[in-house]
């Protein structure tokens, strides 16, 4: 199984999206509808994903922040495209994570410069097996592709731990099939460059949305070489006390 970095430009980005026509991202997606995903949120320049966890609180995946200034980051939100005159740009101030995100837990904080007034996510409580999670993201279609303008989402099917961790790589690494969740690629689709730190979503019985992951690894949508990637997750519950604490943290004036 291959790892790359979803880390790419910056606010440059935001620019060229707002001449880019519709188009596919998440590979193998559709578009999704205004307010079906009120707390996602783009993150700059690390041209990545997010939620929104509290008003003033954004979960992401720790590789988008690494190395970074916490106050050196630009939030979109509000809005499904980038380019849309309501959206809404807010600086951040501090960030709490996990290390680094080949060492260890793939997910991260973001405090925001002001509270914003949009829905936020429910985060899952209880890790366990799904048959299939949903998938956001601004994204690329294909690796080497542009990011795109729109928001997308995939439907994933769930990949079992035995099924998903059977590369000889994990081995070494017994920490992770502790600390993700994977989905299975099918027909072209998949999260790709892009999409990384944004939500891998179940829908509850009553229609509620709950985060069940964060957008980590395991898929670069490299289809002309017969990819079939097991794209994978931080697995939102079982850091479900690490990132309350976090965000305490931060809402205490961490900065």
């Amino acid at each position: 199984m291959r790892f790359k970095r979803f880390l790419t430009a910056g606010l440059a980005v935001l620019a060229a999206l707002a001449t880019a026509s519709p188009a596919a991202a998440i590979s193998g997606g559709e578009t999704a509808a205004p307010g079906e995903f009120p707390w996602m949120v783009r993150i700059l320049p690390a041209g990545c994903g997010g939620t929104l966890i509290h008003p003033q609180l954004v979960l992401t995946a720790q590789h988008c922040v690494d190395e970074q200034p916490g106050d050196s980051f630009t939030v979109v939100s509000g809005v499904v495209d980038l380019a849309d005159p309501q959206r809404t740009v807010t600086g951040s101030t501090a960030v709490v994570g996990g290390a680094e995100w080949w060492n260890g837990p793939d997910w991260a904080v973001i405090k925001l410069e002001r509270p914003l007034d949009l829905p936020t996510v429910r985060l899952a409580g209880v890790a366990g097996p799904l048959r299939t999670f949903t998938v956001a993201g601004w994204g690329r279609q294909q690796w080497g592709g542009a990011q795109e303008r729109f928001l997308r989402k995939v439907e994933l099917p769930y990949l079992a731990d035995d099924q998903c961790f059977d590369d000889p790589w994990w081995a070494d690494h017994p920490e992770y099939p502790r600390a993700m969740i994977c989905g299975r690629s099918v027909d072209r689709k998949s999260h790709c460059g892009g999409d990384s730190g944004g939500p891998a979503l179940h829908r509850l019985p009553d229609g509620v949305w709950e985060q069940v992951g964060i957008v980590s690894g395991g898929s670069d949508c490299d289809w002309e070489i017969g990819e079939e990637p097991r794209p994978n997750y931080t697995d939102v519950a079982y850091f479900g006390a690490d990132i309350r604490r976090a965000a305490e943290q931060l809402l205490a004036g961490a900065r």
